[in-house]
Formats: structure tokens, sequence, C-alpha cells
């Protein structure tokens, strides 16, 4: 009986040995691509250009947000109600009036299109900045309690909100420049 256990194991050992070699793997050949390695950088003046653009209008929505999600106590009375719209239409004007001027303190556009977004951007900015700050003076010089004052005030502050649709995303608006898109993949200002 312990014969046929070893005479078992000695015969699978001779099979194993005796069989024709295992043929050669195949012959695979790898062809680089033909794109360069690393990609292209940016100009340093687009890309310092198109950082500061982005940076302007980040700063706006980092510092808008950030002001409404403060809680904010409810207006006891027509008084209060009065002080806190002033408040917040003092906010957007000064946060547009920031933008306003970080974006007109920006050197030439390198590229024509940023140009042509950047007086865009300025030209909302601006009308939120004046439609705010207007509205404000005209809410300040009211008689305190005075409820009419308010309507007007809070429908500019409406206005004065819409003016900035189409701002929130720096970016989009250049598109169809591949050199601005470049620079705006790279920029730390248009990230976020």
């Amino acid at each position: 009986m312990k014969i046929v256990p070893g005479l078992l194991g000695a015969c699978l050992l001779l099979t194993a040995c005796s069989g024709a070699p295992p043929a050669a793997p195949p012959t695979v050949t790898v062809t680089a691509p033909t794109t360069p390695s690393t990609p292209a950088a940016a100009d340093p003046a687009v890309l310092s250009w198109m950082d500061g653009f982005c940076s302007a209008i980040k700063g706006y929505r980092e510092r808008t947000n950030e002001e409404a999600g403060s809680p904010k106590p409810e207006p006891g009375s027509v008084t209060e109600a009065q002080q806190a719209l002033s408040t917040t239409l003092g906010g957007i004007a000064a946060r547009t009036g920031e933008v306003v001027g970080k974006l007109t303190a920006l050197p030439p556009a390198p590229v024509p299109v940023a140009e042509k977004v950047r007086q865009a951007f300025v030209a909302k900015f601006t009308r939120s900045r004046d439609r705010a700050t207007d509205a404000k003076k005209a809410l300040d010089k009211a008689e305190p309690g005075d409820g009419a004052s308010q309507r007007p005030a809070a429908d500019a502050m409406t206005l004065a909100q819409q003016d900035l649709d189409g701002t929130y995303d720096p970016v989009a608006p250049m598109a169809e420049s591949p050199e601005l898109m470049l620079a705006a993949a790279t920029a730390p200002g248009c990230k976020g």
C-alpha cells in the first residue's frame, strides 16, 4: 500500500518534467503616444491677470456667503427693520465697490476677450454698487419708523443682486480663449 502513493507521485513528477517546453509569450510592441509629456504652461502675464480677475470675484462670493451665513436677529420694530435693511445695503455697496476697485486696478488685459469681459463685469458691479448706495442713502434719510421707506429700499436691494446675475463664474465668459482657459486652470484665484 505504501508503494502505490510513492509510484503515483513519481508518475506525476515524470509527467510534469517530460512534457513539451512551454510556448514563448507573444511579443508585444508598445508605441509611445504622440502627445507631449508635459502640458503647456500658461503665459505668466496671462496667468497673473487671470488670477487677479478671478480673485476679485471669488473674494466677493466668499464675503457675501460669510455675511449671509451670520444669523441676524429678527427686527422688533419698523425702525430696527430700517436699520437692518440699511446695513444689508451698506454691505452690498461695500462688497461690490471693492470688486470694482480690484477689477479697475488690473493692468490692461493680455487677451482682447478678457478686456471685454472685465468691462462687462465692472459695469455690472458698478451698477449694483450705485443702486445699493443710493437706496441706503434714501433709506437713511427717511424718518425712523417710516414703513413706506422700506419698499423702495428692498426693491433696490433685489435689483442690486440681480445686476450681478452671470458674474459668479468669472471663467465661463472666457471660454472662447484657450489661452485664458489654460491660465484659469492653474490660477489659484480661479479655483473653488
